[in-house]
């Protein structure tokens, strides 16, 4: 089954995150740079890319040993796991810089050969596969083609976007909540971590306000709600705020999501 890279369109609409309040400017933080490579995926990443025999991260593992180990982001991957986000099978590059790193240019262009090679791997390790940076924040989102998996909308059936800081509420308790549509990790806290979601007057308008226990806004708790909250394709988030336990805060904008996300299996 050959694996086709399809980058989250969450990546490229434009949702702008600044941490304030004693975080360093965020450009990108949670979403990263779109991860379209231009070049193929040997000579962006340091070989030749396509196998069909990765069913485990060892198999990964062993493959960016044997086949990329000259390549200029390999030893940028700390570790490579199968992690449960949003409900959702996801395999985890973990990386050496932050969502702030000192050279933007590079993370960049890393990103872009590791988007190349991850999009030409025949993988059935999980359908979904992402950056996780050394602050925790989940950055780039690439996901793979193929039978059995489907869009959040299309996996399930969602209730109508929210319109309302109390329907953007009830919207999340009903999809991740106890109980709710998507089943989240064991490990997964973000969800607990939503302490308040209101409508403040900020920015010159009205703007949604989430109030989370997450330790930092870079961090995977506050990651996390960002996708969650993008995944609502709730107009609202047109102008948005999320604000963590330590001050810091992340503002920013996007367009309607509704289809953009993770991938999800489906019967």
């Amino acid at each position: 089954m050959k694996r086709l890279l399809l980058v989250s369109l969450a990546l490229v609409l434009a949702l702008s995150l600044a941490a304030c309040g004693g975080g360093d400017a965020t450009p990108g933080g949670d979403t990263g740079a779109t991860s379209e490579g231009t070049g193929d995926a040997g000579s962006a990443s340091g070989g030749t890319a396509a196998d069909d025999g990765i069913a485990t991260v060892e198999d990964l593992k062993a493959l960016l040993a044997e086949e990329h180990a000259d390549a200029e982001w390999y030893a940028d991957v700390t570790d490579v796991t199968v992690e449960t986000m949003l409900g959702a099978p996801v395999l985890a590059l973990h990386m050496t810089w932050s969502s702030t790193p000192d050279d933007y240019e590079a993370m960049d262009r890393k990103i872009m050969a590791l988007g190349d090679l991850m999009g030409s791997l025949e993988q059935s390790v999980a359908p979904n596969v992402v950056l996780v940076y050394a602050d925790e924040t989940v950055g780039d989102l690439y996901g793979s083609g193929g039978t059995g998996i489907a869009m959040m909308a299309e996996a399930f059936t969602l209730p109508p976007a929210p319109t309302t800081a109390e329907g953007v509420a009830e919207w999340l308790e009903t999809v991740y909540g106890p109980g709710g549509l998507v089943e989240l990790g064991a490990g997964e806290t973000w969800y607990a971590a939503i302490e308040s979601i209101t409508m403040q007057p900020l920015y010159g308008g009205q703007t949604l306000v989430v109030e989370t226990s997450a330790p930092s806004i870079q961090s995977l708790d506050a990651s996390l709600v960002n996708r969650a909250l993008m995944s609502t394709g709730s107009p609202l988030l047109e102008s948005y705020e999320i604000r963590a336990a330590d001050g810091t805060v992340s503002s920013g904008f996007a367009q309607t999501l509704v289809g953009t996300g993770f991938l999800y299996p489906v019967e």
